[in-house]
């Protein structure tokens, strides 16, 4: 019997060393343990070393050379939806012998609600000591909201080089606005490091006081271009946060830019469209009459046009937005509405042309109707074209004169009259002019024989010449023999 206890406290002693030894969870009878009640003694060798063991997290953090920390404030108050929000304090010391690259980041999580607006925080940082200057950037993903560190300037991949046994601070600031929702409580800020050389210190909770007056306005979407012949629509959400309002709320937006005029309308119940009336591109929207309970909103769908442009330029940006006063506590204007104005005309509309008045100067172009009479005064020569073939009986070698009549065409006073005839380059000694009676000054086209005249008569005069000759062989064939 002794044999045979002896046999299974052996067996019992072997499992136990190889459960201690792989980690593995096992559950067993309570009857098998029946007989290792402890007893006087020392422990066994083979358990001491495994309560003993470290953590392999404590072994990865050992071999990191830099240790990161961030730290409220002592006594730091709840903050408040649009308040100053809380300042903390962000270290980092390098504890190794060489150079390390620190890629510092603050992830902000409500504990409520998720927001539904990407403003709902605000995040900003400055060097301390050691660091060189620096700013921080907010960034959103699909895990919420991180603010990075960054040297100043720096693109968001760029990182921090620690010298060798150096420590760096810097002071980082989270608001909250009023988007936040009002069922969010605290927030929770988790220090990160991308490069995973560090340890950080534990997440904090950062607690959010109740909200009481946290309107807070929202355009979707929130950007868009507005032309002539574009108009632009945006959903206009009045979001409360805050306590429930039973008072009527009246909110006015503004678009502060100068040199274009906007047209607004406003979707009814309906589906119909209906203008508001404003200047300055300034508009007073409808009342919110019951006011607005808590953690509701209020909805306008607009249309914005483009109603004229006022100033030289064509092109105009701003951002559209709720005035901050209301009849019922400031409104959280923090995100508005990029908007531009493109006053670009594909197809410009064209201007009239000023009348012509009996001062005014008549256009400059040659009129082609025929006048409507014909003069009275005959013209003593043939038309001014001259016949490309010259008659076999011409007598002379020059061009016929172009005479122009004297008296007034059927045209109005002042515009250039211009008589028929062919235009051989207005060289010198080749063109003639005249003034029609009541148009003074006004010069005629030139109507110059040139040197297609010249040339007709030379062709007649050789025409001449040949039947001349002609002539001459003829009678000297005829006359008789002596």
């Amino acid at each position: 019997m002794l044999a045979h206890s002896s046999t299974r406290r052996s067996r019992l002693l072997a499992a136990t060393t190889l459960i201690a030894a792989t980690g593995v969870t096992v559950l067993a009878p309570a009857a098998a343990f029946a007989d290792t009640a402890p007893t006087a003694g020392p422990t066994p060798a083979a358990v001491a070393p495994a309560a003993a063991a470290p953590t392999a997290k404590a072994d990865e953090n050992a071999a990191k050379p830099l240790a990161a920390t961030l730290e409220t404030a002592p006594g730091q108050a709840p903050i408040t939806r649009g308040g100053e929000g809380a300042t903390m304090k962000l270290t980092v010391t390098n504890n190794s012998d060489q150079e390390q690259q620190y890629h510092p980041a603050i992830s902000v999580t409500p504990l409520g609600t998720a927001p539904s607006s990407w403003s709902w925080i605000e995040f900003t940082a400055k060097e301390i000591s050691g660091a060189e200057a620096s700013y921080g950037i907010r960034t959103f993903g699909t895990d919420g909201f991180a603010g990075y560190v960054l040297p100043k300037n720096g693109m968001m991949s760029r990182t921090f080089t620690v010298p060798a046994r150096t420590t760096y601070s810097w002071s980082v600031t989270v608001q909250v606005r009023a988007a936040l929702p009002v069922d969010n409580t605290a927030v929770k800020l988790t220090l990160l490091n991308d490069r995973d050389n560090s340890t950080n210190s534990a997440p904090i909770d950062l607690a959010v006081a109740a909200p009481t007056e946290a309107l807070f306005q929202h355009f979707s979407p929130s950007d868009g271009t507005i032309k002539f012949d574009q108009p632009w629509e945006t959903d206009l959400s009045l979001l409360n946060n805050g306590a429930a309002t039973a008072s009527p709320i009246t909110p006015t937006l503004r678009y502060p830019v100068t040199g274009a005029d906007l047209k607004l309308d406003l979707q009814q119940p309906n589906g119909t469209w209906t203008t508001v009336a404003g200047s300055n591109n300034t508009w007073q929207l409808p009342p919110v009459i019951a006011g607005i309970g808590k953690g509701e909103s209020y909805h306008y769908r607009l249309r914005f046009s483009l109603d004229s442009l006022t100033g030289t330029g064509m092109f105009f940006s701003g951002w559209l937005s709720l005035l901050p006063n209301t009849d019922q506590g400031p409104i959280d204007v923090a995100e508005g509405a990029l908007v531009k104005v493109d006053g670009y005309r594909a197809t410009p509309t064209p201007r009239p042309e000023p009348t012509p008045t009996a001062t005014t100067p008549a256009p400059t172009t040659t009129p082609t109707d025929t006048p409507s009479t014909a003069p009275t005064g005959t013209p003593t020569t043939t038309p001014t074209t001259a016949p490309t073939t010259p008659r076999p009986d011409a007598t002379t070698t020059a061009a016929a004169p172009v005479t122009v009549p004297t008296t007034t065409p059927s045209a109005t006073a002042g515009a250039k009259v211009v008589a028929a005839g062919y235009n051989s380059g207005n060289r010198a000694g080749t063109t003639t002019t005249t003034t029609a009676t009541g148009a003074t000054g006004t010069t005629l086209a030139s109507t110059g024989a040139g040197d297609s005249v010249a040339m007709v008569g030379t062709a007649g005069a050789l025409v001449l010449l040949g039947s001349g000759a002609v002539l001459y062989a003829k009678r000297r064939r005829t006359r008789p023999q002596g």
